[in-house]
């Protein structure tokens, strides 16, 4: 979700974002606009995102994969293939270290090399194993699992086994609602196959926005079918530095007592600095800090939605932390959450997605 071959182009999300009117330009949102914005909020839903004395934080970390995803949807984009153990194990300490939480991504046939329940292509069966339990018993225990449907990238055939020659964006939009379903299914259970029961699911780049009540219901459906969970969520809308969004219910089986929620991320992936000079790159990223907390927690982004009553969620990306085989958005990440443990400590805590959605729910629907 922020730079890939859409279409047989290159866009960034943040471009794709501007396009669909759902981000804007520069300009950090002064607090002066938070405080008018909070008045607007509902008081149940601003008071149940606080009512533990602590605010909610969650971060989403999309595109997951024992690859690099870039590596094939980026032509020419230079970066070791596979991921080494190392790195995904520095992930997991920094998760440790500072207890953050959130969604992690685990596409189920990353790059269409194949379904990671079996094999993947150019990648040995035991790379694979190690970033499935790596991700199992590091990651899992803080993060929600989603797929972000099942390739990120050429829609899979379910009739013919094989892959379409439209992106999984073009394919949702036109496709039945049952066969949205299927396809839902066979994601989720392909995580499960591997450990990873999912909670819901994340679009990638904008995936079913223009049919998003139909969107919502096939999750409904899918993950009723796999796993009868009657709370379900999924990642679709990103904000960047634009007016916030709250979640939102969007599918609703009273017959079954089910609830789909959307869950939005209130920020844009200030780690994605592949796009800058090399000598630039950690200024880029030490500016995107500045922008979601000053040093003295008195402005910026998370400050803005803390006094607004949205949620205050996060997004970066498996490529961003991994930089081209740098690590340099990892140590990017590690120092946010210092900054955002030193200055916020006792005012925030990291979540997981679902317990937004679920929080949001108790909000709105008190008797769910």
């Amino acid at each position: 979700m922020n730079k890939y071959a859409i279409r047989n182009r290159t866009i960034s999300r943040r471009r794709l974002l501007e396009q669909t009117g759902t981000a804007v330009t520069a300009g950090v949102l002064s607090t002066t606009w938070g405080k008018a914005l909070a008045q607007e909020v509902r008081p149940a839903t601003a008071g149940t995102l606080s009512r533990s004395g602590k605010t909610p934080m969650a971060l989403i970390i999309d595109d997951g994969s024992p690859v690099d995803p870039l590596f094939y949807e980026l032509p020419g984009y230079e970066t070791p293939f596979l991921v080494p153990r190392e790195f995904t194990q520095r992930v997991v300490d920094t998760f440790n270290q500072f207890d953050i939480r959130g969604k992690f991504t685990v596409i189920p046939m990353p790059s269409c090399l194949g379904r990671v329940d079996q094999t993947l292509k150019r990648v040995p069966a035991a790379h694979l194993a190690d970033w499935l339990k790596l991700v199992r018993e590091g990651i899992a225990p803080r993060f929600d699992i989603t797929p972000e449907f099942l390739t990120h990238m050429q829609a899979y055939n379910l009739k013919t086994k094989g892959f379409q020659h439209i992106y999984e964006d073009v394919w949702i939009s036109k496709a039945p609602p049952d066969e949205i379903v299927e396809y839902f299914i066979l994601a989720f259970q392909i995580l499960k196959n591997v450990g990873l029961p999912a909670t819901g699911i994340t679009s990638p780049w904008v995936s079913g926005i223009d049919v998003e009540k139909k969107y919502a219901q096939a999750l409904g459906e899918a993950q009723w079918k796999v796993f009868e969970r009657k709370l379900t969520w999924y990642f679709l809308h990103a904000t960047s530095w634009d007016a916030p969004r709250q979640c939102s219910i969007e599918y609703e089986d009273t017959t079954r007592g089910q609830v789909v929620v959307s869950v939005p991320a209130n920020s844009t992936d200030i780690f994605w600095s592949m796009e800058q000079p090399k000598e630039e790159r950690r200024a880029f990223i030490q500016r995107g800090i500045d922008r979601l907390v000053s040093a003295d927690g008195r402005t910026g982004r998370i400050r803005q939605l803390m006094e607004s009553g949205h949620p205050i969620v996060l997004v970066t990306h498996w490529q961003s932390l991994y930089t081209q085989g740098t690590g340099l958005g990892l140590e990017g990440l590690a120092a946010l959450a210092a900054r955002i443990q030193q200055v916020f400590g006792k005012d925030l805590a990291w979540v997981m997605c679902s317990e937004l959605a679920r929080r949001h729910v108790q909000a709105t629907r008190p008797k769910a």
